[in-house]
């Protein structure tokens, strides 16, 4: 037995040892060897985090503020959700640079408005962006220029806010033809002329939109960006079309796509499909349209996106199924258009023009209605499907009706969160009487007891240490935990669950009341901050409390 535990203990000391050396070894490494690891096994998301964290801790020791600061960019490469939002405020709130500093936290207010905005977070997104101006308009203009062009960017192509977005652009143009010459910034200029280009375009601006295609044709054929001086090819295409010039569009995509295939940009392969289908529509080759707008549906499918400027071509294969006579693949296109503007209701701040316009919701509706009736005659497998479909449009209105409502409720409730004074103490004194309450359990000497110490609790706030839970706190009391629940049951009305968590929302409300800095924290730190361990238990206990989500309430609370 003795031998059995002697080699137990050798073997668990063996691997303790092996895990120590290892940690020495990765912490012995250079910053540079450890960011060359760390690439290098892109995808092997355990093994980046090692060095992640070893890159980290050695800044720790060494508390170099730049490698601290870089060490949190590494870790946020390993996160899709909220915990990349957590090390880019590590970046932002917890780390001071030196005035050498060019990059940091610069690019973190940069890459979280990306990530909002790739969550849909537009209005977030666009928060980040306008922090960074202020923030580098007198210490690095490039970045100013960086939230610039992605306020732009993001009001352009989210919020189908063309018009507004280009003055941003013409700012940006500005600057980066003033630093042309750099070659840093050479890629950034031509990206800033393609985005007048492209919105001069959108904006049905042909002249101008073709005189910044050209600069762009020029510039990028001069720096030898190939994949840029085509994609300027293809926009003078898509330009063209709008000039009725068909044949043009044509020549250019046909440049254009061999190109943009071998980059593997999805996005602008389905955009080609999408303007060669048009010059052949506008030529009147119906049927090389429909091959092309079949392209961009296929795309779309693969790869589950497609802006709502590409989506219109379903009018084309719809009404094409419509005069042929084909009800099954006039219905399934029909499915599918449906399927894309739910989509770009939860996606874009509302409908585009075009969807609203050219192909709006009662003739959808009207059409499914007459499709409904041929093909009750054809085939019944589909009826289901159809009033599905209808369904689903009667869903959009009650959803709407349903948030209206919901937003008064919870702006009723947040004026009375305002309104209100500021909360006593939550605590009430006891009225101790000679006698316990009928039925209790509880002694007169130990209600007086608790009632003493659950004062000081709540004055110490030690109810937002998020690892309190009953039985640890009646062993701080000397106590039991039947005492303790029984004491908070008859004296508080509620459990000892609920008791913590209104303390915690109570003062957490009262604390964002009066300090805005707080206001700017994700729901992730603040639930932390008031003593909660996850950002949905903290939601839960906020909602409960007040009827209203803490998100709403911050917003609310911003624009007072």
């Amino acid at each position: 037995m003795n031998k059995y535990l002697c080699l137990c203990f050798l073997i668990f000391t063996s691997f303790s040892s092996q895990s120590q050396n290892k940690k020495n070894y990765l912490e012995s490494l250079s910053y540079d060897e450890l960011k060359e690891a760390f690439f290098k096994n892109e995808g092997k998301i355990e093994i980046q985090k090692k060095y992640a964290k070893a890159f980290l801790n050695k800044a720790k020791k060494e508390n170099n503020t730049p490698k601290i600061a870089r060490g949190y960019y590494y870790h946020s490469f390993l996160y899709d959700d909220n915990r990349k939002i957590v090390y880019f405020d590590s970046i932002i709130n917890n780390v001071k640079y030196p005035p050498s500093e060019k990059n940091f936290p610069f690019v973190a207010h940069l890459e979280k408005g990306y990530f909002l905005a790739d969550k849909y977070r537009y209005n977030e997104a666009i928060n980040c962006y306008l922090e960074l101006e202020k923030l580098a308009i007198s210490k690095n203009l490039n970045y100013y220029y960086k939230a610039k062009f992605a306020i732009g960017v993001l009001k352009s192509e989210k919020m189908g806010e063309v018009k507004e977005s280009l003055p941003l652009f013409k700012e940006c143009y500005t600057f980066y033809k003033s630093q042309k010459n750099n070659p840093d910034l050479t890629f950034t200029y031509q990206l800033s002329i393609f985005a007048l280009a492209d919105s001069y375009k959108s904006l049905k601006e042909i002249d101008s939109a073709t005189y910044y295609n050209k600069l762009g044709y020029f510039e990028t054929k001069k720096s030898k960006n190939d994949y840029l001086h085509n994609i300027f090819i293809l926009n003078e295409g898509a330009n063209q079309v709008l000039a009725n010039n068909f044949k043009a569009t044509l020549d250019s995509v046909t440049k254009a796509l061999p190109y943009i295939i071998k980059n593997k940009d999805n996005n602008n392969i389905l955009a080609s499909y999408y303007y060669r289908a048009k010059a052949y529509q506008g030529l009147g080759v119906k049927i090389k349209a429909l091959e092309n707008y079949k392209k961009v549906d296929s795309l779309y499918k693969l790869n589950s996106f497609i802006s709502p400027e590409f989506s219109d071509g379903y009018k084309f294969i719809i009404d094409y199924y419509k005069e042929s006579g084909d009800k099954e693949n006039q219905l399934k296109y029909l499915t599918t258009y449906l399927e894309i503007q739910n989509h770009f209701q939860k996606e874009y701040k509302e409908l585009s023009v075009k969807l609203k316009n050219d192909y709006d919701l009662p003739n959808l509706v009207k059409d499914k209605e007459l499709l409904i009736n041929a093909l009750k005659t054809e085939e019944k497998k589909y009826f289901w499907l159809i009033i599905f479909l209808i369904g689903l449009a009667l869903c959009f209105v009650i959803i709407s009706i349903y948030q209206s409502r919901q937003k008064k409720k919870y702006k009723i409730n947040f004026e009375k969160l305002i309104n209100q004074t500021s909360k006593p103490e939550i605590h009430n004194d006891v009225i101790i009487t000679q006698t316990p309450k009928k039925e209790s359990l509880l002694s007169i000497s130990l209600v007086k007891d608790l009632n003493d110490k659950l004062k000081r609790f709540e004055k110490d706030k030690i109810y937002k240490n998020s690892n309190i839970n009953i039985q640890n706190l009646a062993i701080e009391f000397k106590t039991n935990t039947k005492y303790l629940s029984l004491f908070i049951n008859e004296n508080k009305n509620k459990s000892f669950v609920n008791y913590i968590n209104d303390l915690r929302i109570d003062n957490i409300i009262e604390e964002l009341k009066q300090n805005k800095n707080l206001r700017k924290y994700t729901i992730a730190a603040l639930a932390e901050e008031a003593g909660f361990n996850t950002a949905e238990s903290f939601s839960n206990a906020f909602y409960k409390r007040t009827e209203i989500k803490p998100s709403f309430f911050i917003k609310e609370l911003k624009e007072i």
